[in-house]
């Protein structure tokens, strides 16, 4: 990302590029996702979403791949996994294109380069087109590559911690799964109460809190800073991830410090996470380019400041209470003892 001048509304900002780029004739599928290879805006779903559309519109559409398909779509791939390969659903995605490249012999005909255009299709089903048109006669439906985010509150709203109306969520920034998962709850009845958090230099929690204020809840906004004090006000914490691993998640700066407090004072912290957020390694690792692009901290900071513009952390599981999946709730001890490859 080239150095910005003059400031950016960040928590709307997205590159002015960063729609599905139409491939043209033998036109490089790394210039195809350049956009989305430079995106900090966009969720990991949305994200792998439309890169899985560009690759499936560039394997389709061009007539140079088929030998080698599996070798070019990889280094096609190489940038965009470089910078965003750091998210899980991202790392999943790479993980199912080399399957396919392991089970599909490349003989020089089109064999490898139609299993991988319909595995990239799959990233694009939802339940809904699972169930429609096109599968009433599959003997198997394939697993949902992403699972609704909505999915991960619902084991919460029954059992004996369920939520009861009127409880007050205390939320760290943006998160597509956490929004999703307090407008079902509001969609209930249950009128939640939400603090969000400014959620660091792009200010996501402003989006947060304009997408729940516009389902009618009501919001309270603080500074970051504020947010270990306010937990005492919290009846849940709700966090999201855009990374789970076996024993950590990824989450925003500050987060180890808003669950340790939140374990003192016993309000209840769940982390919300499909299973596609799971890294198929189980290790968590930050994200690379944060250090390269410090604007997004302090933009034209002094020569003699250096700044540490680094948004994420690793945070270890044992802090929270459990992990809200669309598969139900699970324990910290749950994913140490789960092969991550199956779920």
């Amino acid at each position: 990302m080239s150095h910005q001048s003059t400031p950016l509304s960040t928590f709307e900002w997205t590159p002015a590029s960063a729609g599905v780029p139409q491939a043209e004739t033998g036109e490089p599928l790394s210039e195809l996702l350049s956009s989305l290879t430079e995106d900090r805006a966009s969720s990991a779903a949305e994200l792998v979403r439309r890169t899985a559309r560009t690759c499936h519109g560039w394997l389709v559409g061009s007539s140079c791949v088929d030998a080698g398909a599996g070798v070019a779509l990889r280094q096609g791939l190489d940038e965009f996994l470089e910078s965003q390969g750091w998210r899980g659903p991202v790392d999943r995605f790479r993980a199912s294109i080399a399957a396919i490249e392991a089970a599909v012999p490349d003989d020089g005909d089109s064999a490898l380069r139609e299993a991988l255009a319909a595995e990239c299709a799959l990233w694009l089903e939802t339940a809904e087109t699972l169930a429609g048109p096109g599968w009433e006669g599959a003997d198997e439906r394939p697993r949902l590559r992403l699972p609704d985010r909505a999915d991960c509150a619902r084991a919460l709203l029954e059992g004996p911690a369920a939520i009861e109306r009127g409880e007050v969520f205390l939320v760290h920034g943006w998160s597509e799964t956490v929004a999703r998962g307090l407008e079902l709850v509001q969609a209930r009845g249950l009128a939640p109460e939400v603090i969000v958090s400014e959620g660091g230099p792009d200010l996501g929690g402003r989006r947060l809190a304009r997408r729940l204020v516009a389902s009618g809840m009501a919001i309270r906004f603080v500074y970051d800073a504020a947010l270990v004090a306010a937990v005492r006000r919290a009846d849940r914490v709700w966090l999201g991830t855009d990374a789970l691993g076996a024993t950590d998640f990824l989450g925003r700066v500050g987060t180890s410090a808003l669950v340790e407090r939140a374990r003192e004072l016993g309000v209840m912290t769940t982390l919300l996470a499909t299973t596609d957020k799971l890294r198929p390694d189980g290790d968590v690792a930050l994200p690379d380019w944060a250090e390269g692009e410090a604007w997004h901290l302090w933009e034209s900071a002094p020569r003699n400041v250096e700044v540490e513009a680094q948004p994420f952390e690793t945070v270890g599981l044992e802090w929270v209470d459990g992990v809200a999946t669309e598969v139900g709730l699970m324990l910290s001890s749950d994913l140490q003892n789960t092969p991550l490859r199956a779920l």
